[in-house]
């Protein structure tokens, strides 16, 4: 898998082969249903769907979760 996450700040892979394609799209998708919540039904979405939407949060995710002090 080598979309990575976005985690304190950065881009973020899990360590140790634990980055994997499910459990990367289901942190992208309950991040994608948390802030499109007018998506109609997102149980219906691809995954290049929750992909796209995810790229379109990646820098406000980035932002959102430096820790403090980074700012």
């Amino acid at each position: 898998m080598r979309v990575p996450l976005v985690r304190w700040g950065e881009d973020f892979k899990h360590p140790q082969r634990g980055h994997t394609a499910h459990r990367v799209y289901v942190e992208m998708f309950l991040q994608v249903c948390r802030e499109y919540a007018s998506l109609p039904d997102p149980q219906n979405l691809k995954a290049h769907q929750i992909r796209f939407f995810y790229e379109g949060l990646r820098e406000e995710l980035k932002r959102a979760t430096k820790p403090k002090g980074q700012e």
